[in-house]
């Protein structure tokens, strides 16, 4: 079965790579899980600075942050993204790394709960290719 999204749904995720776009700009670094989930928000129009934790360790990623103003840490919504986001909250706030839980609510809000893995806002790729993401 094919899922149909609403127009506030894509409205709402149109919104949501345009602000987490906006704060890249700005300076900050977005880190999710996988080459999937780096993957699926590339499909959306997101194009801001972006690293994967597959294959990293999380003592990595404080070197890779400290080149950035503010870390969006955007780890699925399941047990084991938030047992990540803990673990990366941690070590970045015990370095003085400013650290963003914001876009993990705001994925939430913005699919009403429906998506609980970044991987999974591909579906909305065909709705968003339509108009561009910065508009």
């Amino acid at each position: 079965m094919v899922r149909r999204e609403s127009q506030a749904t894509v409205e709402a995720v149109r919104s949501f790579v345009k602000k987490l776009n906006d704060e890249c700009s700005n300076g900050a670094i977005v880190v999710v899980e996988g080459p999937r989930d780096a993957k699926a928000l590339g499909a959306i129009g997101f194009n801001g600075s972006l690293i994967t934790l597959y294959g990293n360790r999380l003592t990595k990623l404080v070197a890779k942050a400290e080149k950035h103003s503010r870390t969006i840490l955007l780890f699925d919504l399941d047990q084991e993204g938030r047992s990540l986001t803990k673990k990366a909250a941690l070590i970045l706030e015990g370095k003085k790394q400013p650290i963003d839980l914001f876009f993990r609510r705001e994925l939430a809000h913005a699919t009403k709960g429906h998506v609980r893995h970044v991987e999974e806002l591909a579906r909305f790729k065909e709705y968003l290719t339509l108009i561009p993401v910065g508009l």
